[in-house]
C-alpha cells in the first residue's frame, strides 16, 4: 500500500473508511449488500493487531497553566484533526471549487490534503511574478553554453518577433529567448553560432545526478554585463526552443528582483525554499506569514489570508501555532492528525508571544492596528484584484484611498474616512450598520452573511478616526 494512502487512514479511522466504501457500492447497486470484515486485505500483516501502514496518534501532557487563549485553543483545538475541521476548513476551503477547495493551491479541503501541506513548497500557483515570496524561490535550472561553467537561470521570457520578414535588430529588447542569469557568460559568447544546454539535478533512487534535458543551437547575444543572455529565434532553433518552454524551466529569480531565495546571501545565509508549513518552525512557514502578512520582520506580497472569512482569532492563530512547533522535524517520520497539540511545551502560550499572533494587529496607529484588521477582514473583496465599489484596503496606496475621499455609492457624498469625526465617515459607518447608510453592513461573510466586527475592534477604528486617522 503506498505511503500517501496511509496517511489518509492515519487521518481518520479505518472504519470510518471501510463505512464510506460500503456506502459506495451500495448507492451504486442497491441489490447488493456490501461485506465490512475485519480481515486484512492480501499482503498486509495485521498479526500485531494495529495495520502496519496506521501511525499511531500521540498524546500530550496537558496545560494547566492560567493564560485563558492558551486554555481555550487546548479546549476547542486538542488534535491537528480538530484544528483542520474548525479551522482551515472554514476559513480556507469551506465549499467546493472556491478557494482551497478545489480550486487554488494548496489544496486543504480533506485530511490528507491537509497533511500534503507540511513540507510542501509555496508559490507553486503565484499568478504573477509580483506575487513571488523571495523565500520561496528555489534553485534554478543551469545554462551552458558551448564549454562555459553552468550558471543558474533567474527568469526568462520569449519575445516573439513581430515581422518575420523584418531585419533583425540586435539589442536587449529583440526577438528571441530571453535568459537572466545569476552569474555573468563571458563576452566572448557574443554574436556567436553555438549550443546551449539546460541541466537540472534529479535525484534518482537516492542517487544525486545532474541531466542535461533540452539543447538549443542558435546564435546568441551577451546584454547586461553577461546577465542577461538572447538565442534568436532562427529557422534550425525555434522548434527546440518551443519544445524548451513547454517542458518548463526551474527559475531561481522567479520574481524578477535580483534576489534568488534559495542562493546563500553574502553573509553566507540561507533562507530559503521555505515550505508552506516548516516542521518544528511556525516563524519560516508560508501559511503563517499568509496569515501575518510578513516572515521574520519581512512582508510578503499578497493579501492576507482568509480571503472573506474571518480572520483567525489569537487562540485559533495559538492552535496553529502549537501544531506547527510540535511537528517532529524529521521528515521521515509519518504523521497522525488525531496526534494532540502539545500546548504544554509549546513557546506561544504566554500573553507576550500572543501579541505577535494578532492577524489584526495592535495598538492604535494604521500601520500596526488599523491597516491589517482592514486588510484581513475586508481584504477578499477590497483588494487590487477585487477592487468592488473601487475600495481598496489592501495595500501601499489603501490609506490615501480612504481618508478625505468621497464615497461614490453615498447619496450624502461623505468621505470613507473624515479625520477627527467618525460619524461623519461613510466606512465607519458602514461596518457598524448605520441606518443612515444604503446596502448591507459589512464585512460581508460568503458563508454566513453580514459578519460584524467585534466591538474592540470598532472601537479601534473609531478612535483611530476621531485621532486624525493618521499614517503612523
Amino acid at each position: 500500500m503506498s505511503s500517501n494512502l496511509g496517511r489518509w487512514l492515519a487521518s481518520g479511522s479505518i472504519a470510518g473508511a471501510l463505512l464510506g466504501a460500503s456506502s459506495l457500492t451500495a448507492c451504486g447497486n442497491s441489490a447488493k449488500q456490501s461485506e465490512v470484515t475485519d480481515k486484512p486485505p492480501a499482503g498486509l500483516d495485521w498479526s500485531a493487531g494495529t495495520p502496519a501502514f496506521v501511525t499511531q496518534a500521540l498524546t500530550a501532557e496537558p496545560y494547566t497553566g492560567e493564560d485563558p487563549e492558551t486554555l481555550l485553543a487546548q479546549a476547542e483545538f486538542r488534535t491537528g484533526s480538530e484544528l483542520h475541521s474548525k479551522v482551515v476548513l472554514r476559513s480556507c476551503g469551506p465549499t467546493g471549487g472556491v478557494c482551497h477547495n478545489q480550486k487554488e493551491y494548496p489544496d486543504m479541503r480533506t485530511p490528507f490534503n491537509f497533511l500534503d501541506v507540511i513540507g510542501a513548497p509555496c508559490n507553486v500557483q503565484s499568478g504573477t511574478t509580483e506575487g513571488v515570496f523571495d523565500r520561496c524561490e528555489r534553485f534554478g535550472d543551469r545554462f551552458s553554453l558551448g564549454n562555459s561553467p553552468e550558471i543558474e537561470i533567474g527568469w526568462l521570457e520569449l519575445i516573439p518577433e513581430a515581422d518575420e520578414n523584418a531585419e533583425l535588430e540586435v539589442g536587449p529588447t529583440m526577438p528571441g529567448l530571453h535568459l537572466h542569469l545569476a552569474d555573468p557568460l563571458e563576452d566572448s559568447f557574443n554574436d556567436q553560432d553555438n549550443t546551449a544546454r539546460f541541466i537540472r539535478t534529479f535525484i534518482q533512487n537516492g542517487a544525486v545526478e545532474d541531466l542535461s534535458y533540452s539543447r538549443i543551437n542558435s546564435r546568441w547575444h551577451v546584454f547586461d554585463d553577461g546577465r542577461h543572455v538572447v538565442a534568436e529565434m532562427r529557422y534550425d532553433s525555434k522548434d527546440d526552443i518551443t519544445a524548451l518552454m513547454q517542458v518548463g524551466i526551474e527559475q531561481g529569480d522567479l520574481n524578477r528582483n535580483g534576489t534568488f531565495g534559495a542562493r546563500p546571501d553574502d553573509k553566507g545565509n540561507v533562507t530559503g525554499p521555505v515550505s508552506l508549513i516548516d516542521r518544528g518552525s511556525p516563524e519560516t512557514s508560508y501559511l503563517i506569514s499568509r496569515l501575518r502578512g510578513q516572515m521574520e520582520g519581512q512582508e510578503v506580497p499578497g493579501t492576507r489570508m482568509p480571503l472573506a472569512n474571518a480572520p483567525f482569532s489569537v487562540a485559533e492563530m495559538l492552535a496553529i501555532f502549537c501544531f506547527i512547533e510540535g511537528l517532529p522535524t524529521d521528515s521521515n517520520v509519518e504523521l497522525n492528525l488525531d496526534s494532540q497539540i502539545d500546548y504544554k511545551n509549546c513557546s506561544y502560550t504566554n500573553a507576550q508571544a500572543q501579541i505577535a499572533l494578532s492577524v489584526s494587529g495592535t495598538g492604535t496607529g494604521w500601520l500596526n492596528r488599523i491597516s491589517p484588521l482592514l486588510e484581513s477582514n475586508c481584504g477578499g473583496c477590497h483588494s487590487k484584484e477585487r477592487a468592488e465599489g473601487d475600495l481598496i484596503l489592501v495595500g501601499a496606496g489603501a490609506l490615501d484611498s480612504i481618508v478625505s475621499k468621497i464615497s461614490p455609492t453615498d447619496p450624502l457624498a461623505r468621505p470613507y474616512v473624515k479625520p477627527n469625526d467618525a460619524e461623519g465617515s461613510y466606512l465607519y459607518l458602514k461596518l457598524v450598520g448605520d441606518d443612515s447608510i444604503d446596502g448591507s453592513q459589512m464585512p460581508l461573510d460568503p458563508l454566513e452573511g453580514v459578519r460584524t466586527l467585534t466591538d474592540e475592534e470598532i472601537t479601534a477604528i473609531k478612535t483611530w478616526i476621531n485621532d486624525g486617522a493618521s499614517a503612523e
